[in-house]
């Protein structure tokens, strides 16, 4: 049975002009990774990653700290000795991209301040303006954002639909599962959305859930889907058993 790691990126720098590049904490989040599947023994067959650059640092950060590179590493099944992929042998792909969520939320923002009839959508446009929004803030407006975007009725709004950027995180699943790579542990560093929309699939999950789900991954979180040809399950969800392991609490971010 192969074993597929979905980890979500590290900390990014949020407000930042930008956004798509690790925090300083994002790189120790990322980094506290790799020596957590090194003490482990996790095994690593291939390493994948989107395209976004979050992705490709948090790639980076986790298996320069794994050891990729250290040559040998014993498989704790048979004992033999085989050569850990390192991060030179990356494999990008892009279909593991997260949506645009910026853009859904200036869609909403700008949807909202047309509609000055309805005090709550007046609020919520003033709520998405603000440089600065409290956590409460903003999961609220992006659940509402993220909800239009997903209800399927304002397609021609957004540049990727939520049916096509569920249906290339499907494919990027499928591909990665379909039994015809030879790999059988393959951790892969992607987005909350990505991660999302495959366990969905996989789950059979509502839209509901599957946004609420997004909003609860944990930077550097690990999700392990389970596979054989033509058969796929959950084996944990949004693991963050590192920060444990560290006694570093204060390490573990969601945004």
């Amino acid at each position: 049975m192969g074993q597929l790691y979905l980890v979500r990126h590290g900390q990014a720098s949020f407000g930042a002009e930008d956004y798509d590049r690790l925090s300083a904490l994002g790189a120790t989040q990322a980094g506290l990774l790799g020596r957590w599947f090194k003490a482990c023994g996790t095994p690593v067959d291939r390493i994948v990653s989107g395209a976004m650059r979050r992705h490709r640092e948090t790639a980076s950060h986790c298996m320069a700290a794994f050891g990729a590179d250290d040559g040998a590493h014993s498989d704790a099944n048979d004992g033999a000795a085989r050569t850990v992929p390192g991060i030179d042998t990356l494999t990008i792909d892009a279909r593991l991209n997260e949506f645009d969520h910026a853009q859904v939320m200036d869609v909403y923002r700008n949807v909202s301040a047309s509609i000055v009839a309805t005090e709550g959508a007046a609020a919520d446009a003033e709520a998405a303006r603000s440089a600065v929004m409290s956590s409460a803030e903003l999961q609220r407006v992006f659940a509402l954002a993220t909800g239009r975007w997903m209800s399927g009725e304002h397609d021609s709004d957004y540049d990727e639909s939520w049916r096509a950027f569920r249906l290339r995180c499907v494919d990027a699943l499928e591909s990665l599962t379909d039994g015809r790579d030879p790999s059988k542990s393959i951790v892969v560093f992607t987005s909350g959305g990505t991660i999302s929309a495959m366990c969905q699939h996989v789950l059979d999950l509502t839209d509901k859930a599957t946004r609420e789900l997004n909003w609860s991954l944990a930077n550097t979180g690990v999700t392990r889907l389970l596979f054989t040809k033509g058969r796929r399950g959950l084996g944990y969800l949004n693991s963050t058993a590192h920060f444990e392991w560290a006694r570093e609490p204060g390490w573990l971010t969601y945004r």
